[in-house]
């Protein structure tokens, strides 16, 4: 009955969240929003992978709830970041946001499922999008 309970609670903090984000630069949102977002995914993902040893597949179900919550406020955020006063110049950045909106999804659906190969793999697509992203438009996000 407590699960249910948090997993309400949790949704409802990510869209506060998001309805905040939407007053944030996108500067700002990403250190508020999908930097702590990102890092409980990652730090999920690697919990969870079963390639890091016996213990991996344990992983509690609070754990488990705090990356899908993860997911959907990176979620949220990627499907903001198409807005016409964030888009960024260059062709890369509706690519780039596409990837993260998918791989924000792919986190969700292995977290509910408790798939921890599948997480890791989506946690690490994450990465590798946010890294790519990050060396084109960083520079261009100070405002």
């Amino acid at each position: 009955m407590r699960l249910p309970v948090l997993a309400i609670a949790l949704g409802l903090a990510a869209l506060a969240a998001v309805a905040e984000a939407a007053e944030l630069t996108v500067q700002a949102e990403m250190k508020q929003i999908v930097e702590p977002a990102s890092n409980t995914v990652f730090s999920v993902g690697g919990d969870a992978d079963p390639a890091n040893g016996p213990d991996a597949p344990k992983v509690p179900d609070a754990r488990w709830m705090e990356a899908a919550d993860a997911a959907t406020q990176l979620g949220a955020v990627a499907a903001g970041l198409n807005d016409k006063a964030r888009v960024r110049p260059g062709a890369e950045w509706t690519a780039f946001v596409k990837d993260f909106a998918a791989q924000s999804a792919a986190v969700s659906k292995a977290a509910n499922a408790r798939d921890g190969s599948a997480l890791s793999t989506a946690a690490n697509a994450l990465s590798d999008t946010c890294s790519a992203c990050h060396a084109k438009y960083r520079p261009l996000t100070a405002e």
